[in-house]
């Protein structure tokens, strides 16, 4: 007899990721059918303002799926360029409901959430340690890699449509030829690098994600992805190193930083394509110190015409330095961006990572962050770079008290 499952959808989420991504609304029939290949579906939600224009449609097409539309109003408030929506009650009312649903019934044995936002990935580590399998469906290219990582398994989106056009011209589908999981890892690495990212054990079990649409470790006889990389090191394939508090994956022929004091955790970060040839261990663009002054402190370049008291309102200005506040000091340079970040994606900024990072310099370069280095931990055998906000200034005191 099939397990019971339960499917939590955050709408928005897969519905800007899908759109954005490919073009097109989601398919939540081969959601569906996907999800079923887990268990017998017991109960599905999903979560959105309903109200909004983009979304009005989809109740009727939920419901004759057998999907509950739960509705969360959007919050306004004023700031920046225009009235900006306030989604996080979303996150928080699906997560509520989820651990909810969890306590009531508890002969559910499988959770898929629908989502990309590595906001859940607390909600996922209390599923899992209720003994619950959870299933997090995603588009590959907008998803958390470190909510992939978190998972008991992780269903590319894409891989959905292609199962749906096979099962819909099931005689013009040519045979797929088998994969070398091998080749396709240097391929992985070989792109991250060329786009100047990070190459952490989540970031390169993404890009596999997307290059073949689907990925999982056990195919290939291993339990965990870390284990099948080793192998491919074993066999000359790829490099590993720890760095950064992870590990992360090289190249052969790739020079390996040496020095793990050098290792700035923002290389955590994935950078925009693009990036520069000597940002290539660098996740926020800057290149190897000791390629170009040795002796003395970089600090992050900062886009020319940058100016955080010109670009960013007096809200917006304040909504991020109340945000890296929260944090407790000083903070490491993936830690901030994450927070800010966070607050794009729940709608009370509106910027790009691009743009994150320019904040983030123009701070530096401002002395509104100072940096400091210290043991991340007692244990610890280096330093590393962290960064702590500078309340002495006039600005930053300013924009704290409620100015």
């Amino acid at each position: 007899m099939p397990e019971d499952l339960a499917i939590f959808i955050d709408w928005e989420n897969i519905y800007i990721s899908t759109v954005t991504e490919y073009k097109s609304k989601p398919n939540v029939s081969a959601i569906l059918e996907k999800a079923r290949e887990y268990g017998r579906i017991v109960s599905a939600t999903a979560y959105a303002d309903w109200t909004d224009g983009d979304f009005r449609q989809a109740p009727p097409t939920l419901y004759s799926n057998g999907i509950a539309p739960r509705y969360i109003s959007a919050r306004y408030f004023p700031g920046g360029k225009s009235q900006k929506r306030r989604t996080n009650s979303i996150d928080v009312m699906l997560a509520v409901e989820c651990s909810d649903f969890l306590h009531k019934h508890p002969q559910v044995d499988t959770y898929v959430l629908v989502t990309g936002d590595g906001d859940f990935i607390p909600l996922v580590s209390l599923l899992r340690s209720q003994g619950k399998n959870v299933v997090v469906i995603g588009v590959s290219e907008a998803t958390s890699y470190h909510l992939i990582e978190s998972a008991d398994h992780f269903v590319s989106y894409a891989s959905l449509l292609e199962e749906d056009r096979a099962a819909r011209t099931p005689n013009k589908q040519p045979k797929k030829k088998a994969v070398d999981p091998y080749r396709e890892l240097v391929r992985a690495v070989e792109t991250l690098k060329n786009g100047g990212k990070t190459r952490v054990l989540g970031q390169v079990k993404q890009q596999m994600i997307v290059q073949l649409g689907s990925f999982d470790e056990r195919n290939a006889g291993f339990k965990k992805f870390k284990d099948f990389v080793v192998e491919a090191e074993r066999r000359g394939l790829v490099n590993t190193v720890d760095q950064d508090l992870e590990l992360q994956v090289y190249l052969p022929d790739e020079q390996v930083p040496a020095d793990p004091q050098d290792a700035d955790l923002a290389s955590e970060e994935p950078k925009e394509d693009g990036a520069r040839d000597g940002a290539r261990s660098r996740g926020n663009g800057r290149a190897a110190r000791e390629e170009r002054q040795p002796d003395r402190q970089q600090q992050p370049e900062q886009k020319p015409g940058f100016d955080l008291l010109e670009d960013l309102t007096p809200y917006e200005f304040k909504t991020v330095c109340t945000s890296v506040a929260s944090l407790e000091q000083p903070a490491t340079f993936v830690e901030i961006f994450s927070s800010i970040r966070a607050l794009d994606e729940r709608g009370e900024l509106e910027l790009s990572r691009e743009e994150i990072g320019d904040v983030i310099n123009a701070m530096l370069e401002a002395d509104f962050l100072n940096k400091v280095r210290q043991k991340p931990y007692e244990a610890a055998k280096a330093d590393m770079t962290f960064y702590a906000l500078n309340p002495d200034k006039q600005e930053v005191k300013t924009a704290l008290n409620g100015g």
